[in-house]
């Protein structure tokens, strides 16, 4: 049995000390006390943090936001000494106004990365890209799709800017969608071979989308409009199988596809979330102010039991004392002090493998069912 580490960080504002000029970065320049000294104090607490995550062994695929670029992430893991980890070039950069990325990295020895895409939503104003890396886990093949997000910020009140992060899961979504149905033109294909297995194996292909959600897992954006819940039987459930072929194509092209997401297990925990936040500019102030808002989302392929899967016990926030406080708030990193790490706090998790080159058929599902 293989497994795989796995973190996601918003790494709060990992800036270089130099002024992009098409970039509003002015707050992490010399001038602005955001020198060289201070920068390599920040980055050697990130590293400090990360190697601690999964009892010291450190993550094998992490993803993170809230940095400037590709290089930036390249020194932290030089910085964290692991000669295994190896970024995710994104050529395209990020088109936010800010000049803050998401990136990706990964362990050359578990994953091979076969595609990346940078999806950019056309919002009123440049926002944060979408990441999406197709991998093969090195070992059995398997196809692993990684989608990281750092969805639009509530600074402007959480319900008005609440319809600008349901465009972003519904651009997510769709990009899910993509992965788990074949084309239209190939189903009927498929169906005039009478090959069911290809449509069955693609509706289990093995999705994560993971990120700065600025919303809780029951928010409308994530819940309507990403198709994320808590139900498990509401994605791997009978009534969500592909038993036979439909007569007609748009039936199959209709049916929704749902997620799961076992981070809402945190929401009815007191003082548990991966950020903490009083109130707003806006004049808002948050009843709880332990907010989960970054995430890890699954497909049903993750959660069958066949093949990679998403052991979902290990989905969990690190609340060390270098990232948390004794009450479990994150500890962000001051340029005075030199102190603390980030202003949101690490999402861990592991896949699970051994099931290698196994397809999952309908008669595994049923079996699932009955043990569960």
């Amino acid at each position: 049995m293989g497994t795989i580490n796995i973190a996601w960080w918003n790494l709060q504002n990992f800036f270089d000390t130099d002024d992009d000029p098409i970039s509003k970065d002015f707050e992490y320049t010399a001038e602005a006390g955001w020198t060289q000294e201070v920068f390599e104090a920040k980055k050697a607490n990130l590293a400090h943090a990360l190697n601690a995550l999964h009892g010291g062994a450190g993550p094998e695929l992490l993803a993170v936001a809230e940095i400037e670029k590709d290089a930036l992430l390249a020194e932290l893991i030089a910085e964290m000494g692991n000669p295994h980890l190896k970024v995710v070039e994104d050529p395209t950069g990020t088109r936010d106004l800010r000049g803050i990325d998401v990136a990706m990295a990964y362990d050359e020895r578990k994953l091979s990365v076969q595609s990346r895409t940078s999806h950019l939503v056309h919002l009123r104003y440049r926002t944060r890209d979408i990441f999406e890396v197709v991998f093969e886990v090195n070992e059995t093949g398997e196809k692993l799709v990684v989608i990281a997000g750092h969805w639009p910020s509530r600074q402007l009140g959480r319900y008005r800017s609440e319809p600008l992060r349901c465009a972003v899961a519904e651009h997510i979504a769709y990009l899910v969608e993509a992965h788990v149905k074949v084309e239209p033109e190939v189903y009927e294909q498929l169906r005039a071979q009478n090959d069911q297995d290809t449509v069955l194996q693609t509706w289990e292909t093995k999705v994560i989308v993971v990120g700065d959600l600025n919303d809780e897992p029951g928010d409308r954006s994530v819940v309507d409009h990403l198709r994320a819940s808590n139900d498990l039987d509401r994605v791997i459930g009978r009534t969500n199988d592909i038993d036979d072929f439909e007569t007609e194509t748009a039936d199959y092209r209709a049916q929704e596809v749902f997620l799961f997401n076992p981070t809402w297990k945190f929401l009815p925990q007191q003082q548990v979330g991966t950020y903490f936040l009083d109130g707003l500019r806006s004049g808002e102030k948050f009843t709880n102010r332990y907010q989960v808002l970054d995430q890890l989302i699954a497909s049903r392929g993750l959660l069958t039991g066949s093949g990679l899967t998403l052991d979902l016990d290990s989905v969990d926030i690190f609340r060390d004392s270098l990232v948390a406080t004794p009450s479990g708030r994150p500890r962000p990193f001051s340029k005075t002090t030199k102190k603390g790490t980030s202003d949101h706090l690490p999402l861990t998790a592991v896949l699970r493998f051994g099931n290698i080159g196994r397809r999952v058929t309908a008669a595994d599902r049923v079996i699932v069912m009955r043990e569960e």
